[in-house]
């Protein structure tokens, strides 16, 4: 099965065939070295580069200041400025800070073999390479075809591009949007939103010889941990059919002025995944409510003068796709002709699909080379230089069939 029946198997054969695994990696290498450490830098010269990139092969490209050297990008290519019908690609420019452990420069890619290495190479320069590569390659034998890359910035952190991109873009009609996030080449359906949650504990300080002076915010704080451990049983026994558990993990505690001083603040900041139907404020209140519960009840020196309050600093979206539709069967069927496996599955991960698969109304993958858990964010990060070869060519098949699908539909409801 494909993205809607039969296709043109000689004008897939030519878009196939124009596009290099090594013009691919060029490019994702090129990307590599614009760095954009988040936090630490910004992403403007990897946008630079991308939009040098797709100008060269004829998109209309625009660039959006969500903060200064902070760009969103937004390509259009082909279809004469129609988008319907089209495929929605969707990248991010950010990248988080190489940190320690490195064996080479990490924003200095080399070859190790069939390897890219290099901060970006999985998560997800390589992704944005092979995009650019498919869009070329269809543009080139198929320029009626409308395609679109959004690149947004500050994925890795708060998601301040993707949220601008929605709401600043145009509610347009995409036939599907793939996230060229790193899968290993697997279909992912559906994934789990992500709420970062900031918890502030305020008590009274006092010295350390008489703490029953004091009010301290780090005992009343272990109190949240304690409320989110017990909540963590309830999610484990109340699995989304698809997406699995919602998740809890307290990521930072922060506190206190010195050993000798009773401590009056503590933050903590917290990471909950969500599923359908979970509000992230109404997990916040929640969540402060049994906490000062449990402080109330604890009753220790200075209850009176702990506070408990709650900030939700970060909201992303998840989403389901239909295991069983269309979309999900015609993507496998492109990456198995583009010489992949074709297998499907659920991501642990989260990523910035959510947006736009709401504010589109569009179904939506997510698909890309390189692996999530054991490639991204390490040293020597790294992704096979063939799997961005598969990727671009199932991105490029996915557009054409997609296309062709529209197409079709237009012409039935043309002719009823």
């Amino acid at each position: 099965m494909t993205l809607g029946g039969t296709t043109d198997g000689p004008l897939e054969a030519s878009v196939l065939d124009r596009i290099d695994a090594e013009a691919v990696a060029v490019l994702a290498a090129d990307l590599i070295r614009a760095a954009g450490e988040n936090p630490g830098g910004t992403e403007e010269a990897t946008a630079t580069q991308l939009a040098f990139a797709l100008r060269a092969i004829g998109a209309e490209v625009t660039l959006d200041d969500v903060a200064p050297g902070r760009p969103n990008l937004v390509a259009r290519l082909g279809g004469d400025g129609r988008t319907e019908g089209g495929v929605l690609f969707l990248g991010h420019s950010d990248v988080v800070p190489a940190g320690e452990g490195w064996t080479s420069d990490p924003f200095e890619p080399r070859r190790d073999g069939d390897a890219l290495v290099g901060r970006g190479s999985t998560d997800m320069k390589g992704g944005l390479a092979a995009v650019v590569a498919a869009m070329a390659a269809v543009h080139a034998e198929a320029p009626d075809i409308a395609m679109t890359l959004v690149c947004t910035v500050d994925e890795e952190a708060d998601a301040t591009g993707a949220r601008r991109y929605c709401e600043t873009a145009e509610r347009e009609r995409f036939a599907a949007c793939i996230v060229a996030e790193p899968t290993g080449l697997v279909t992912i359906t559906g994934c789990r939103g992500a709420a970062n949650l900031r918890i502030d504990v305020e008590g009274a300080s006092a010295h350390a010889g008489k703490p029953d002076e004091g009010a301290s915010a780090i005992v009343a704080a272990s109190e949240v941990i304690a409320a989110v451990e017990a909540d963590r049983a309830r999610l484990a026994g109340e699995p989304h059919a698809v997406l699995g558990a919602a998740t809890w993990n307290v990521g930072t505690v922060e506190g206190g002025h010195g050993t000798s001083i009773v401590p009056d603040r503590c933050t903590l900041s917290i990471d909950r995944r969500t599923l359908p139907g979970e509000d992230p404020h109404a997990i916040l209140d929640d969540l402060v409510a049994e906490t000062r519960r449990r402080i109330s009840f604890a009753n220790r020196p200075g209850t009176d003068r702990i506070t408990v309050t709650g900030t939700v600093e970060m909201i992303m979206p998840g989403f389901v796709t239909d295991p069983d539709s269309p979309l999900v069967h015609g993507v496998r069927d492109a990456v198995a002709d583009a010489g992949g496996a074709g297998d499907q599955g659920i991501w642990t991960a989260a990523c910035e699909g959510g947006f736009l698969a709401e504010h589109h109304g569009v179904p939506t993958v997510v698909l890309g080379a390189g692996d999530i858990t054991t490639q991204a964010h390490q040293p020597d990060e790294r992704v096979s230089v063939t799997e961005l070869h598969t990727a671009a060519r199932a991105y490029a098949l996915i557009a054409l069939r997609s296309a062709q699908r529209v197409e079709r539909l237009e012409e039935t409801t043309t002719t009823l």
